[in-house]
């Protein structure tokens, strides 16, 4: 196991945020081409925004890409590019109807959505418990997945071979498990990761609750990297200073402006998801 360490050296202090009308539930970043790619989980599709302009716009996955109950989500957590010029999306595979894959190919805007039940339940078997993705990253061969713990359960990464995206049989090369730190004695989880200057950046928050269904009360966040078996973080803080409560759910590196976005998961249909720009001290 892989033990973080707060590091007193580091700082990741949001600067501002602004919300995202018509976007609920954002859960997953993609930086491509000057834009960024919001995920949402509660619904078959994601949306396009220009930070610097505001201007966004919508791709359905899926059907009327509307929002959908709880139980008929396809809980979309994370978000990568590739293969070659694709967005792959994937569900956290916390529930039978979260295994969809989804690929946008960003030349001619083609859709697909699949079934990666196969992938689910061999990570299932691997780490002993339903898996809850909330990142993953492909490098190369090597496709990361992270796995998001719940209450006293740990998170982990799981490394699988990428072809599995292409339809191969699943290969899983190994996983890793994490204690990530708590805030107000809760435990932090992944909820996302993204890759960042050799190293992997991630997210994680201290959510109350036992499960990877119910939602809870957040009582922090934190923004850290990993790098080879060395975890460091630092706790998310307000524009004021004070600690974070917001539920960021993805993350992504702006390398033309040097920008950290993060986006929000309110847990309210009636609030919509927050883009944040969040600054970063020490971890250059």
């Amino acid at each position: 196991m892989i033990k973080a360490s707060l590091d007193p050296h580091l700082r990741a202090r949001i600067l501002t945020s602004r919300p995202l009308p018509g976007v609920r539930a954002g859960s997953a970043l993609v930086w491509h081409d000057q834009r960024l790619l919001v995920i949402q989980d509660d619904a078959f599709s994601v949306v396009w925004v220009d930070p610097a302009s505001g201007v966004m716009s919508r791709v359905r996955l899926e059907g009327s890409g509307e929002e959908l109950p709880k139980s008929k989500k396809p809980d979309f957590e994370a978000a990568f590019v590739g293969p070659g010029r694709v967005v792959t999306v994937l569900g956290s595979g916390s529930a039978a109807v979260r295994r969809h894959k989804a690929s946008v190919d960003l030349d001619s805007g083609r859709v697909q959505v699949t079934d990666l039940g196969p992938l689910f339940d061999a990570v299932e078997a691997r780490i002993g418990v339903r898996p809850n993705i909330e990142g993953a990253l492909l490098a190369g061969e090597v496709l990361r997945l992270f796995h998001r713990g719940a209450g006293p359960g740990a998170s982990a990464t799981v490394d699988v071979a990428g072809s599995v995206l292409q339809g191969h049989a699943v290969e899983i090369f190994g996983h890793t498990s994490y204690d990530l730190g708590f805030a107000e004695g809760v435990p932090l989880h992944f909820t996302d990761a993204s890759a960042f200057g050799g190293r992997t950046l991630y997210l994680a928050v201290a959510e109350g609750t036992p499960n990877a269904i119910d939602d809870g009360p957040v009582v922090g966040a934190a923004v850290g990297f990993v790098t080879g078996e060395q975890a460091r973080y630092a706790m998310l803080e307000e524009p004021s200073g004070e600690g974070s409560c917001r539920k960021v759910e993805g993350i992504t590196f702006d390398p033309e402006r040097k920008t950290i976005w993060a986006v929000t998961d309110p847990d309210d249909p009636e609030r919509p998801a927050e883009l944040c720009a969040i600054a970063l001290e020490g971890f250059f």
